[in-house]
């Protein structure tokens, strides 16, 4: 690395964190005015954010966002490709729900993953779902070929692990509202 790319490179800390809010503090060094109008600029180009606000002299960057659009880890992701480096990264805050938003978790990069691939394709690839069927066939043709394989890796065990991988990436969203029964 040399010395141009180190000096284009932004840390930051969260310093607060809720669904639909970000906002992140810049190290002292990266509080110039015209990083912190590119990191606002660069983030008010996507769609889905309602508002971003810079403070140059605090270091203070707050990104309001749809939280049904975009996720934390995709508002990081967007951060990174504008050089920003947010160093707790992996020490998030949970939400009121509990839920872990954990940018460099396996569900955000699924996430994210899905994202990327439908602006490339065009098409609503859903990897979560892609992923468990993959291992299902794979189970199928392992069992179909080989049999049970009770002496070696089991073809079965293929089937168990695209269970368990399906119900870990679709965990229960609060948001989903379950019909309610009409009471008589």
């Amino acid at each position: 690395m040399n010395a141009e790319q180190s000096s284009s490179r932004h840390p930051a800390r969260i310093a607060s964190l809720v669904p639909g809010r970000l906002r992140l503090k810049l190290h002292r060094k990266s509080r110039d005015t015209q990083v912190m109008h590119r990191i606002k600029s660069g983030l008010e180009s996507h769609e889905g954010i309602h508002d971003v606000r810079v403070n140059p002299l605090s270091g203070s960057v707050t990104v309001r966002y749809d939280r049904k659009c975009h996720g934390t880890a995709g508002i990081l992701g967007w951060l990174e490709d504008l050089d920003v480096m947010v160093d707790s990264i992996g020490h998030l805050p949970s939400v009121d729900d509990g839920e872990r938003l954990a940018g460099p978790g396996f569900l955000a990069a699924m996430e994210d993953l899905n994202r990327r691939l439908y602006g490339l394709t065009g098409l609503p690839i859903d990897v979560k779902l892609l992923l468990p069927l993959a291992l299902v066939g794979a189970g199928i043709w392992s069992t179909a070929r080989k049999g049970l394989m009770i002496e070696t890796v089991p073809g079965w065990l293929f089937l168990w692990f695209a269970f368990d991988m399906f119900v870990k990436l679709h965990p229960n969203d609060p948001d989903t509202t379950r019909p309610t029964r009409l009471h008589e």
